[in-house]
Formats: structure tokens, C-alpha cells, sequence
């Protein structure tokens, strides 16, 4: 064998050998080792803190706040198209007027009560209060109970009533009632000018001269008919009797087909809610479900012009 032939042989061998080793490549076990991945550690999930659920929105609230009226002439009585009536409590509120408000309740109806101004104290905030939750109403019957057309105060005896029931109750009436009856064209005029229906009657029993239960029963039940607006009283005097014959009217009535309404549903007047919170629902909130189909709803954000004008 040639000597040149015998030096490149071994040269080619051991080159083999180190391609086939496990180090092969030229870059030893050393160099293996390093080039060997190591398993890195798992990534540990992200932490989700759970949102937590949102509490339900408290249902809206609305209190009776007032009315709106209209017409431009004096009510003597109201559509005679449905069996419907409406009483009429004048000269209150009055010491009497809780145990009208208790015989009411009995009964599952509902009153107007218009009251004389300067009556309207602290004393009776929690009772008019009860009136507005029993679905009655609160009506204007001059601050001292004069007679409007020999007075040169109308707006006055008007507006200090508003303004004394407003105070205790928040509720502003819409349905004014001049004493004695007695009105001509300007009182109705002012009243119109203040958001007030001028409401008369056409059924009087004269139960302020106190005549007798039996006579008080029977004067209504002779006058009254569909539409009618009926004149009683739960002040200015003791009203004894006047309790007592109401029982038997309103079962009579119901018995005749009546339907017993407050003056403003009798005249199709509309109620008036306003939204309201927490104390100022003044324990009359109800909500928006329980309203009357003809309610007007007032909302905090609505313009105050658009109040002004209901």
C-alpha cells in the first residue's frame, strides 16, 4: 500500500467515527448537553377575580303630589253618563274628621275634603297624610271662610290655603269650594288663575243644621242621581249624625248601582305623581305600576317650565 494511501485511511476513520458518535459534530457531549432544551416550569393561570353580581335597581317611586283641572264655569255636578257620585266634606279638618276617615275606610270609598285654611295645622299632618294614601282628596275652602263675593281678598284666601295644605301635606289641590256657595264669575276667574275648578253640589242635605241621621239619609238618597255631587260636612261644629248616616248612604247607594268617587275622577280630572326617594315619599310612594291610567308623571329632570304649566 502506498505510503499516502496508508496516512489518509486512518484520517478517514476516525473522521466516521466522531459523525456517528454522540457527541459527533465537532462539538463534544459537553457541548450536546448544553444545546438540550430543558422543560420549562407551566405558566400558572392569571388569577380572575369574579365580578360580583350587580344589585337589582330599587323599583321607582311616586307620591300624589296634586291635580289638574279645568273648565272655565262653576260644577254643579258632574257627567250624568255613569252611575257615579261624589261626596263632599267641607270645614275641616276638624276633630271629628279621623272617625270620618275610619267609617270611610270601612266602607272602601273615597272622599273629597275641602278645608278651611287656617285649620290646617302641624297637628293634623299625619291625618292628611292618611287621607292622600286612602285615595282621598284634599280640596281648598278659603283660609277663614268668607263670603267670596262681598271679599276683596279672593286670591288670598285661595292662595294661603294652597299654600298651608301644600306645606303639610305635599299635595297641591286642583278643586276649590266657596263657602256659603256663594260665587260670580270673577271668583271662579281667580281660581281659574290658580289651577282651581270652582266646585258647587246639587245634593244638600243641610246637615250642618243638624236635622237628625234619619233626615240627613233621607235628603241624600231623594236628590241624589248619576253625576251628582253631594254637600256634607265633617267640621265647623259636632258631626255626630253626619257619621252616622253616612253608613247607611253609602250602602244604599252601592245598592242602587253607585259608584262612589272622589269630585276630580267624577269631573275627569287628572292626578298628579311625582317621582320621589327614600323620606321624601313621605310613606306615599307607589310604584309606576300602580298609578291610575290617567296619571300625569313628573320626573326630577323634567323641565321646570313644564311643571309650572301642569
Amino acid at each position: 500500500m502506498p505510503r499516502a494511501l496508508s496516512l489518509i485511511i486512518p484520517t478517514l476513520l476516525a473522521l466516521s467515527v466522531m459523525a456517528i458518535s454522540p457527541g459527533g459534530g465537532g462539538g463534544g457531549g459537553a457541548a450536546h448537553a448544553a444545546e438540550t432544551v430543558t422543560p420549562t416550569s407551566p405558566v400558572p393561570p392569571k388569577t380572575v377575580t369574579p365580578t360580583p353580581p350587580k344589585a337589582p335597581l330599587q323599583a321607582l317611586r311616586f307620591r300624589i303630589t296634586g291635580c289638574l283641572s279645568h273648565g272655565n264655569s262653576a260644577y254643579l255636578r258632574g257627567p250624568g253618563r255613569r252611575r257615579e257620585v261624589a261626596i263632599g266634606f267641607d270645614d275641616g279638618p276638624w276633630t271629628d274628621t279621623p272617625a270620618f276617615l275610619s267609617m270611610l275606610e270601612r266602607s272602601h270609598v273615597k272622599a273629597t275634603f275641602f278645608m278651611i285654611g287656617r285649620q290646617v295645622t302641624w297637628s293634623y299632618s299625619s291625618m292628611l297624610k292618611r287621607e292622600l294614601r286612602d285615595g282621598d282628596v284634599l280640596g281648598d275652602h278659603t283660609w277663614s271662610h268668607p263670603d267670596l263675593t262681598r271679599s276683596g281678598q279672593v286670591r288670598g284666601q285661595l292662595t294661603s290655603t294652597m299654600s298651608a295644605i301644600r306645606r303639610i301635606s305635599g299635595y297641591t289641590p286642583c278643586v276649590f269650594r266657596p263657602p256659603y256657595g256663594a260665587y260670580s264669575s270673577s271668583v271662579v276667574a281667580t281660581a281659574r288663575s290658580l289651577g282651581l275648578a270652582t266646585v258647587i253640589w246639587n245634593v244638600d242635605p243641610t246637615d250642618w243644621a243638624t236635622p237628625g241621621t234619619g233626615a240627613i239619609q233621607s235628603r241624600v238618597l231623594g236628590q241624589v242621581r248619576p253625576g251628582s255631587i253631594i254637600l256634607s260636612h265633617d267640621g265647623g261644629g259636632p258631626r255626630g249624625q253626619t257619621l252616622a248616616a253616612y253608613p247607611g248612604i253609602i250602602h244604599t247607594l252601592h245598592a242602587r248601582g253607585y259608584r262612589i268617587v272622589t269630585i276630580p275622577e267624577l269631573l275627569g280630572f287628572k292626578p298628579v305623581y311625582t317621582q320621589c326617594k327614600g323620606a321624601a315619599c313621605g310613606g306615599l310612594g307607589l310604584p309606576r305600576s300602580a298609578l291610575p291610567k290617567n296619571a300625569i308623571v313628573i320626573h326630577p329632570r323634567q323641565p321646570k317650565a313644564h311643571r309650572a304649566s301642569l
